[in-house]
């Protein structure tokens, strides 16, 4: 086997110029993106965030990993986006946990103190008990949350097969001895592909909202704005069915014909 990499200048090119480009020409879905922010700073952020210090810092690490993962979809890098999207949703369930219960905060705290530390850390902090609380405030919001974490260990933040062979392209025999194949790294300026990294993106951004939003006492946009979350999902999945005829499916990367 024989391997043709370009080397980390020809990528740090091409991911910067992407970024340029795409600051001087959003991609088409970007506004949705805008909105999304839009949706952190005047529902969660402009007001008073009824939570203890801890869960308000796993918030905040929360957010600015879903931020960075936008960058990344942005590069054109589109992978990378989901061990991003996984830690920034993580990081808003451990926020949710700890806001239930201040003893789960004490325990992330003394994670790293013992082995025995360790595993009561893990055992309390995951994923799937956020789903389980959740459920009495929104089954579809819990289960969701569980769907997109489960979907970015397969495509991209565990380096599984889907992840690595859903970028893969044919490039047919070059000679009888020989066969190529192309592995993209990098997609261009307001792609297909970049377009629907941004759409996970938001998917991801949906998710943490809600649970950071659940993470305070009636919280008014689970409460008494619930209808600007819900236009937020119906509109989503409106440029949803438009660009994939259906609900994201992060397991093809080949535009719909």
């Amino acid at each position: 086997m024989k391997i043709n990499a370009e080397g980390l200048s020809v990528y740090l090119k091409a991911t910067s110029e992407n970024i340029d480009d795409h600051f001087k020409h959003p991609p088409n879905l970007m506004h949705l993106v805008n909105e999304m922010d839009e949706i952190f700073q005047n529902e969660i952020f402009a007001h008073e965030y009824d939570v203890s210090v801890i869960a308000g810092f796993l918030a905040m690490n929360s957010y600015t990993l879903l931020l960075s993962a936008v960058r990344q979809a942005l590069s054109g890098h589109i992978v990378t986006i989901f061990p991003l999207a996984r830690t920034a949703l993580e990081s808003a369930c451990y926020a949710y946990l700890i806001a239930q219960d201040e003893e789960v905060g004490r325990i992330w705290l003394n994670r790293n103190k013992s082995k025995s530390a360790l595993e009561k850390c893990r055992k309390n902090l995951t994923v799937q008990k956020a789903k389980t609380q959740l459920m009495s405030l929104s089954p579809d919001m819990a289960n969701f949350t569980k769907q997109l974490y489960d979907e970015s260990i397969d495509h991209g933040a565990h380096p599984n097969r889907k992840a690595v062979f859903k970028h893969l392209s044919n490039m047919d025999e070059e000679d009888e001895k020989s066969h190529s194949f192309v592995l993209t790294g990098v997609y261009g300026q307001n792609t297909w592909q970049v377009n629907y990294a941004l759409l996970a993106c938001i998917e991801y951004g949906q998710a943490i909202a809600f649970i950071l939003a659940a993470c305070a006492k009636e919280h008014p946009l689970i409460y008494e704005r619930r209808e600007v979350f819900q236009n937020w999902i119906d509109k989503k999945n409106q440029i949803a069915e438009e660009l994939n005829g259906g609900e994201i499916d992060y397991g093809d990367l080949t535009p719909p014909a």
